[in-house]
């Protein structure tokens, strides 16, 4: 009876190994592409608020007689909002930048477990080619991420020039930066569009 019983007790503790490996692999997976869905959802918002932002200051800037003191009064309350919503970007950014970590030593982990050692070469070669892209994309999104800061600073820095500008009521300068400003954050927040696919096919397969 106890050689019987020995065999069953291994097959049901290798079994519940393998479920804790699949449960493990599985939740870093989830972890990312969660992660990936929470920074494009910011992103979303923060373009969005960004781009209504800047338009309606350029609309109510071309107006005759525009009053410039409400105008600003109102830019700089967007823009409080703009940079707490940037704030949670960056935040939601680095989780993703932690939870792909973790998801491709999973897989490092899973691969070099492999006992087969031509399976393990080729499912590590794959990891590698991977991780290439993906960091590709990680770190091209970083650079945008970063230069978004300059906008927001653009975006002060234009708050004290329409303070100004109430005094000297001097528009055209004012709608010409505005258009700048605009302009760039519409393409900084583009390309982070590339970034939210690489992820979402990363997590997908």
């Amino acid at each position: 009876m106890k050689y019987i019983l020995l065999p069953l007790s291994l097959l049901v503790v290798m079994s519940a190994c393998r479920w804790k490996v699949t449960k493990q692999s599985l939740k870093h997976g989830d972890v990312l592409k969660s992660n990936v869905e929470g920074f494009e959802k910011n992103r979303l918002k923060l373009s969005e608020k960004v781009i209504a932002s800047i338009e309606t200051a350029e609309e109510e800037l071309a107006k005759e007689g525009a009053d410039l003191g409400k105008i600003s009064k109102d830019w700089e309350k967007e823009w409080t909002q703009i940079n707490n919503r940037y704030d949670k970007l960056k935040s939601d950014f680095e989780n993703v930048g932690s939870s792909s970590q973790n998801y491709f030593d999973q897989l490092e982990e899973l691969s070099t477990a492999i006992s087969d050692q031509t399976l393990r070469n080729d499912e590590l070669a794959k990891n590698r080619t991977l991780r290439s892209r993906w960091e590709k994309s990680y770190n091209e999104a970083a650079i945008s991420v970063d230069k978004i800061t300059e906008v927001l600073n653009s975006g002060k820095d234009f708050h004290m020039v329409l303070v100004a500008s109430s005094i000297r009521q001097k528009l055209e300068s004012n709608v010409e930066e505005l258009k700048v400003i605009s302009a760039r954050a519409k393409v900084l927040l583009k390309d982070l569009e590339a970034f939210t696919e690489a992820g979402r096919q990363l997590v997908e397969g």
